[in-house]
């Protein structure tokens, strides 16, 4: 395996370990209060101001782009980003959160049947075999099987199925900036209109006018660090080194890191369908680590 691919699955790993550690966080300030829409432009904003700190002071050079991207950066930045961001947030405070995250892990396939009858791209079996293993791993994990889904709430289910699409929509769409800019621009373009859009959608003084407790404004915060700031950070850098179907398929790897999660610090016990969907998830990133690049 060439170096670069090496690590750009290293760097989707990791992502896809803080979004796991994230997603807790953010149904804990939903049954606080929160909503989606606060969250998102609370992480979103926050998370420009530090990268504007940082990029400002110490890499002005990295903030140089072309007048006619601008469009790109809006359309990755609004329908991308800002999108995903919101209908993740809003399926999870409809529905249990493995299951949000099962169904948006259906983005691989979404990005698969985008890549073979848009782009002409050949698909080949070993990518096959491994979204199917990946979407039967996700749901043995969340536990899917045990879920009345008549009963469920179907504005969540439908957030969450509008969510993967986004999120293969701007991992494919993603993958075009990055092929000419770095991808701490990408990420700060990326970033810079996803806050502009949700200041404007939803002001700032809504949320800083909830008299919230310390300990949600540390959620808050904890959220735009570790569930955006640095995740996306790192998913934009995996993006530049990985093509969006194996990145899509070792994001993957998120249910499992909620489940592990669940079980060290809440005493939720694995069952065996649990442990074998683990098993499942695992296999399909390796077999897409063993598959070429094409």
């Amino acid at each position: 395996m060439k170096s670069d691919t090496r690590q750009g699955f290293l760097l989707i790993i990791t992502a896809t370990l803080l979004w796991a550690l994230a997603a807790p966080i953010a149904k804990y300030l939903f049954n606080a209060g929160i909503t989606p829409a606060d969250l998102v432009q609370a992480r979103v904003t926050y998370t420009f101001f530090i990268l504007a700190f940082f990029f400002i002071g110490f890499k002005r050079d990295l903030l140089q782009i072309h007048k006619k991207d601008i469009g790109y950066f809006i359309r990755l930045g609004i329908g991308g980003f800002a999108l995903v961001q919101y209908t993740y947030f809003y399926a999870i405070s409809q529905i249990d959160v493995g299951i949000a995250i099962a169904l948006q892990y259906t983005a691989p396939s979404m990005i698969v049947i985008y890549s073979a009858f848009f782009l002409g791209k050949k698909i080949n079996r070993n990518t096959i075999i491994a979204i199917l293993l990946a979407l039967a791993g996700c749901y043995l994990v969340v536990g899917a099987y045990q879920v009345n889904w008549i009963d469920l709430n179907w504005n969540g289910i439908l957030g969450a199925l509008f969510s993967a699409m986004v999120f293969a929509f701007y991992t494919l769409y993603g993958k075009k900036g990055l092929q000419k800019y770095p991808a701490s621009t990408v990420f700060f373009y990326v970033v810079l209109f996803a806050a502009l859009f949700w200041n404007i959608i939803n002001p700032p003084f809504n949320l800083v006018g909830k008299g919230l407790s310390w300990s949600v404004w540390v959620g808050i915060m904890a959220i735009a660090i570790i569930g955006t700031l640095i995740p996306f950070g790192l998913f934009f850098m995996a993006l530049k080194k990985l093509d969006p179907i194996r990145l899509s398929v070792t994001s993957t790897l998120e249910p499992i890191f909620a489940t592990i999660t669940a079980f060290f610090f809440l005493g939720e016990a694995l069952s065996n369908w649990q442990i074998i969907g683990g098993l499942l998830i695992v296999a399909s990133v390796i077999l897409m680590t063993m598959t070429k690049e094409k």
